[in-house]
């Protein structure tokens, strides 16, 4: 048989699984399948006009005076947004004599890698990115018990009650991530190693070691910001942030009337109802002039809907907004009759366990780059993904899109401090 090398591995490689990153991007996750997405975002920036007003030119009785239409340009600048994967040169080396070996070698790795970067890009769009220091924050360690030490193995304590900023999400914690915490420590590296999500009743920790940077010992550290790797201030806006947000810019347009989330429900310190969804859903409608189209909450407001709905509880089908190669997805939704109409309620693993979102899918868009996804090397001519790891014995492959988030806050709401128990 044909020796089958590096470079006929990659036509291999990207005829089978391209189509399967197209259809994962689509699928892994709800709120994604069902924005806009916007892959022609070309240039250094884009500028959005948005209306903000009618403008004058309203009357009876005489001609009215006319006035010009308020617009503001909403301001959209592309982030970075990367997942690598590894593929060890020996295990190469012993399937090159074989297509079908060399698929079932990379593939895992593949779909582990479209997924890490369609976790990551969940994580951001419902990330606290309007808070100080939050843009790419995973969560804020215990202030009143200290980071300790054994054996350079650090152990740090997040206090898992509800708060704002956030400090403690189960979902952005994975064991073998890497992350910083240069608020306090600099260029200083770690690799989680391990998570206990209910390490006490009130509390819950992770366990990780320094593997790069400079030196920095993070024993009798409190309230220490950790951050993605490299990842503060670098990821794209995020639905939390801009729907609490009060003051300040969003996207360089001033907070404020019309360019601010119409229900901002907070600290509420009481358990979900239906009356609550109807009143954010009155909310929007008086303040926006349309219907959202889905509720997005935690598992555990999720399970509470579910057992105050039990006589009446349906489900409905909520289909995908763009076709992947085999077409639209679907997903199973539980229904809930609104006043202004049935909503889809869906949890969403990276939604604090307090918080529910009322989304219109209509006004949240992703802006892309053309073309994201596998790198082509450019030193190879552009005949192969598979580059020469610098620091080991391995061949990596780059999975990249450049874009960002585009939210409307006018057309949603948000609920924060639900119970949780």
């Amino acid at each position: 048989m044909a020796n089958y090398n590096l470079t006929t591995a990659t036509g291999v490689f990207k005829t089978k699984y391209i189509k399967m990153s197209r259809d994962m991007f689509n699928s892994e996750n709800v709120v994604l399948a069902k924005i806009k997405r916007n892959d022609v975002f070309v240039g250094d920036q884009a500028l959005i006009s948005v209306p903000t007003s009618f403008g004058g030119g309203r009357g009876s009785g005489v001609l009215p005076r006319a006035n010009v239409t308020a617009y503001q340009k909403m301001l959209i600048t592309s982030k970075k947004l990367y997942a690598i994967i590894e593929i060890d040169n020996e295990a190469i080396k012993a399937s090159q004599t074989d297509e079908g070996a060399f698929v079932r070698l990379s593939k895992e790795p593949v779909k582990r890698g479209v997924q890490a970067w369609q976790a990551n890009l969940s994580r951001m769009l419902f990330n606290d990115s309007q808070t100080t220091n939050g843009n790419g924050r995973l969560g804020i360690s215990s202030s009143s018990t200290a980071i300790t030490a054994a054996s350079g193995v650090y152990t740090v304590t997040f206090v898992t009650a509800a708060a704002n900023p956030v400090n403690w999400k189960l979902a952005n914690w994975e064991v073998k991530d890497y992350i910083n915490a240069p608020l306090v420590a600099g260029t200083a590296e770690y690799e989680v190693t391990g998570v206990s999500p209910a390490a006490s009743a009130t509390t819950a920790t992770v366990t990780m070691t320094q593997v790069n940077g400079a030196n920095f010992n993070l024993v009798g550290q409190t309230s220490c910001s950790f951050y993605m790797q490299n990842s503060k201030d670098q990821d794209t806006t995020g639905l939390r942030g801009a729907l609490l947000a009060t003051s300040g810019t969003l996207y360089n347009v001033n907070v404020g009337y019309r360019w601010q989330s119409p229900s901002q429900l907070t600290s509420l310190s009481v358990g979900i109802t239906p009356d609550l969804l109807n009143q954010q859903a009155l909310d929007i409608k008086y303040a926006f002039g349309e219907n959202h189209d889905m509720f997005v909450t935690s598992f555990v407001q999720y399970r509470k809907l579910l057992n105050q709905l039990e006589d009446q509880k349906r489900y409905m089908i909520v289909e995908s907004r763009n076709s992947g190669p085999k077409g639209k997805f679907s997903f199973q939704a539980l229904e809930f009759m609104a006043d202004t109409g049935p909503i889809p309620v869906i949890a969403e693993r990276f939604v604090e366990d307090d918080t529910l979102y009322s989304l219109n899918s209509d006004f949240i868009e992703f802006h892309a780059r053309p073309d994201g996804g596998w790198i082509e090397d450019p030193g190879a001519g552009g005949s192969t993904i598979f580059y020469r790891s610098p620091t080991n014995d391995t061949w990596q492959a780059r999975y990249a899109v450049y874009g960002e988030f585009g939210i409307m806050p006018s057309a949603h709401g948000i609920m924060t401090g639900l119970t949780t128990t």
